[in-house]
């Protein structure tokens, strides 16, 4: 792997691996990894120690499930406690009824898959899917989930889906809030998706496709509200959206399960496991043609957001110029007015009598007699 790409904030790039990438294949490389820049093997090099320091944070967020779908979800960090879920089954009563509180209101609170369900897909997949419900094509099971328990299903790839892919759809009309998790080889997680609110209902879906699709998670307005006031909403609504190569199903049995995910109710919800079919070619090219217009709509919208913000700057400096400009100017004004009215009071005193006394009628009898004499 070239010394860029360790320097990258793309933590997949940072191990050389993709973003469908196993629990396995992340290990591997990390090892492989490690091992080259690790201190022991480079005394001295301080080089190789900040390598392997980025090395390790990469592996530590993506070697976990639930900091890695984080991590998808919102990217790159600045300290790993950024990739914490919350897990629910450590919260009492009163910390449930919060959540789910906050939770109704759309403040978005990472949650994460607890240690027993992780170990129990393991356990599962060592015992080889015994006492497991299939999920056959086509047919829709209907379950209730207790909060922070799950349900696992196996669902079996043919080799004839592979061209034209699969879909694992679970909603809910209860709208519950769940987690849809399909598992590796060894038990390990390979993909999560997190139920999104949909018109009537919650949903996820995992999408096993020989075609270029993107990912796009949910949008949540509070959530842009908290963190970013000044930025107009519509720059919001494509952030999530990550272009997901096509891809499909290795021809054999998987494990899949449904996490509740609720506070406080359990999480009722109906899995599907759909091949597509055939006859959807037209529908699929239409999909195609649109993908693309998001990826680079999204493209266009970052650059129009550094230029909206650039105007709106000027526009609101030129609004405290504006008000500046109101203040000064009617303080001229004041001031000019104030002016002449000085000048015309001034230049009047030149006209004003000067003896009081002259411009006053003679009264009494001395009044009229010096008046008599002053005019003789």
């Amino acid at each position: 792997m070239a010394d860029t790409a360790i320097g990258s904030t793309d933590f997949y790039e940072v191990l050389g691996v993709s973003k469908t990438a196993t629990e396995s294949e992340i290990k591997n490389a990390y090892r492989k990894l490690a091992m080259r820049y690790h201190p022991d093997r480079n005394p001295g090099d301080l080089e190789a120690q900040e390598k392997f320091k980025h090395i390790s944070i990469a592996y530590s967020v993506l070697s976990d499930p639930n900091r890695r779908r984080k991590y998808d979800v919102t990217g790159p960090g600045k300290s790993l406690d950024e990739f914490e879920g919350l897990d629910i089954s450590e919260l009492g009563s009163v910390g449930r009824i919060f959540g789910a509180m906050f939770s109704k209101l759309g403040v978005p609170i990472p949650t994460a898959i607890n240690p027993k369900t992780l170990g129990t897909a393991r356990d599962l997949v060592e015992k080889e899917f015994a006492d497991v419900p299939m999920l056959y094509p086509g047919q829709t099971i209907s379950d209730s989930i207790k909060t922070q328990d799950a349900k696992f299903y196996v669902i079996e790839m043919r080799e004839e889906f592979a061209k034209h892919g699969v879909v694992i759809r679970c909603r809910s009309t209860a709208n519950s809030k769940f987690k849809l998790v399909m598992f590796d080889r060894e038990g390990g997680v390979r993909v999560i998706q997190e139920s999104q609110k949909k018109k009537g209902n919650t949903l996820a879906e995992i999408y096993f496709v020989p075609f270029t699709k993107n990912n796009l998670t949910e949008f949540i307005p509070m959530k842009f509200y908290m963190e970013d006031r000044d930025t107009p909403l519509t720059f919001h609504y494509l952030d999530s959206l990550q272009v997901q190569g096509g891809h499909t199903l290795e021809p054999r049995k998987h494990l899949i399960a449904v996490f509740g995910d609720n506070f406080l109710q359990e999480a009722k919800v109906k899995i599907t496991f759909v091949p597509i079919g055939p006859y959807t070619d037209e529908i699929v090219g239409t999909i195609q043609e649109l993908e693309p217009k998001l990826k680079k709509r999204k493209e266009e919208m970052s650059e129009f957001q550094r230029e909206y913000m650039d105007a709106k700057a000027k526009w609101e400096a030129a609004k405290e110029r504006l008000k500046r400009e109101d203040l000064e100017i009617q303080e001229l004004l004041k001031e000019r007015d104030n002016l002449y009215d000085q000048l015309i009071s001034e230049s009047e005193l030149v006209y004003a009598p000067t003896d009081v006394a002259s411009t006053s009628k003679p009264t009494g009898l001395f009044g009229k007699f010096f008046a008599v004499l002053r005019n003789v």
